[in-house]
């Protein structure tokens, strides 16, 4: 009886391994077989400009959705992988099925749909899940609360009328973690849905290097920046920073492997697409998410990396692209020898005294959603067009408070702990660098919204609340199988 304790260890870290073993099966590649008839299509029509016949598009999509329906009453993973892979193009290829009915709507209510239904759903993750559900529902609960606010400076009525897209665009994010959340039913089921969201960042990330190569030659910064599938060079930015944290997470988990190397085409694209952006909040965004990763991976690969980047700069400034020095340096311009804010910088620091003057006005509740874009010439020095602030974390405390502020801020902390949890103690390489690549996610964000409000839009955010979701899932399996400490 002596030798029980280490048995069951034994069985419960064996289980651990098997748990975390066998993950890409059959049921991998059936979901991405499915995928390729669509993404196929896609690459013709985005990456090579071949003009379809409208009767092959809409038949094609027709028959996808009938086969997607028929495999939605057997297993939900094929729905996630569509959904998670599509909504980055959801602005640029809207599918318009009727007035006021497209395929992120569709989509959306397909994953609402699977979460009644007994078969697909995962109960149990829910209710071992509590910690994260709560906090993103406490999340959303101010959300809703500051629709009210904004009802009560308004009236309901105009409220409906004018922010009834932005309203829902917002709420975007809580019906795709839930669902996610309510669908992913083990850490096995999670891991294959962090490829997909991989598999897709790499097509979106192919979309903005062939618009690069049309742009290369342009040498007007505004003309210049890619847009990408988001028609917007911020947000592009923004989606590439936060999907490139796995891709980060799989190298520094393999430095001493060849497959991590076997990464560096990807981070070489990657760097090549996003200073086409011109974005700062990108370059900031990847700069503290590769911070924040080395640093949890360990302190002396933090020091040592952070040494050999200064040296390596210093040593050969060419490294640093012109382009990227360029946009940087435009942050002040010489004027009478004199050193002022570029005209961007200064309209951020007009907007970002302004929510700052609102928060103090109303610090608990805010001004209400979307009042900032109608409030905000009262509190600005000069007249601004722009109606984003440029700071997600003054986007939110003007218009929904500092409870709200501080909830947000607890869900980008949540991700780092688990994220770090995972790391420790995940058995397999491929969870590790999963856990890794989600402290870099969250540093990702962080960078990202200092200078942008780029968690307003699903499109954008997506990879960060699937991958919220998906971590949760792992960490509690691996929590589940991990063996109890020896007495």
């Amino acid at each position: 009886m002596k030798n029980a304790p280490a048995e069951t260890q034994a069985l419960a870290a064996a289980d651990a391994d098997l748990t975390a073993g066998n993950w890409a099966g059959p049921q991998l590649w059936s979901t991405l077989g499915l995928l390729a008839v669509p993404g196929v299509l896609g690459a013709l029509v985005v990456l090579f400009d071949v003009q379809l016949p409208e009767a092959v598009l809409y038949g094609g999509g027709a028959i996808f959705g009938i086969v997607l329906l028929y495999r939605l009453s057997r297993e939900s993973e094929t729905l996630l992988a569509l959904v998670v892979c599509y909504l980055p193009f959801s602005k640029s290829y809207v599918a318009s099925i009727a007035p006021g009915i497209n395929a992120t709507n569709v989509l959306e209510v397909l994953l609402l749909l699977a979460c009644f239904l007994p078969r697909l759903r995962a109960p149990q993750q829910v209710s071992n899940l509590r910690t994260d559900a709560r906090l993103v529902g406490l999340w959303a609960a101010l959300s809703v609360l500051s629709m009210v606010t904004e009802m009560m400076r308004v009236t309901p009525g105009e409220f409906f009328a004018t922010q009834t897209e932005t309203a829902k665009a917002w709420l975007d994010q809580f019906i795709v973690f839930f669902a996610f959340l309510n669908l992913i039913r083990d850490g096995k089921m999670a891991r294959r849905v962090l490829v997909y969201a991989m598999l897709g960042s790499l097509f979106v990330l192919a979309v903005g290097f062939v618009e690069w190569l049309d742009k290369r030659d342009i040498d007007k910064i505004d003309h210049a920046r890619l847009l990408g599938p988001h028609l917007q060079p911020n947000d592009l930015g923004g989606y590439l920073a936060y999907s490139a944290a796995p891709f980060l997470g799989l190298l520094l988990c393999n430095l001493t492997r060849i497959r991590g190397w076997l990464l560096a085409p990807y981070f070489l694209l990657l760097v090549r697409v996003v200073v086409a952006t011109f974005s700062r909040g990108a370059y900031i965004g990847l700069g503290i998410a590769a911070v924040f990763a080395a640093f949890v991976r360990g302190r002396v690969f933090f020091v040592a990396s952070a040494l050999a980047l200064v040296l390596m700069v210093a040593q050969f400034p060419s490294l640093v692209p012109e382009s990227l020095r360029e946009r940087m340096e435009q942050t002040t311009m010489g004027s009478n020898q004199q050193d002022s804010l570029d005209k961007s910088a200064e309209t951020r620091l007009q907007l970002w005294n302004a929510a700052i003057n609102m928060t103090l006005e109303n610090p608990i509740l805010g001004k209400g959603f979307g009042s900032f874009a109608a409030l905000k010439s009262a509190y600005t020095e000069i007249s601004v067009e722009e109606a984003d602030n440029h700071n997600m974390f003054l986007f939110i405390c003007s218009q929904m408070g500092i409870p709200a502020l501080i909830a947000f801020v607890l869900v980008i902390l949540r991700m780092v702990q688990l994220g770090v949890q995972v790391f420790r103690h995940c058995t397999d390489n491929f969870g590790r660098s999963l856990g890794l690549g989600g402290v870099a996610m969250a540093g990702s964000v962080i960078g990202v919204n200092m200078f942008g409000s780029r968690m307003v839009d699903i499109g954008v955010s997506v990879e960060f609340w699937v991958y919220l979701a998906a971590l949760a899932v792992i960490w509690q399996q691996v929590r589940t199988h991990q063996p109890e400490p020896a007495k």
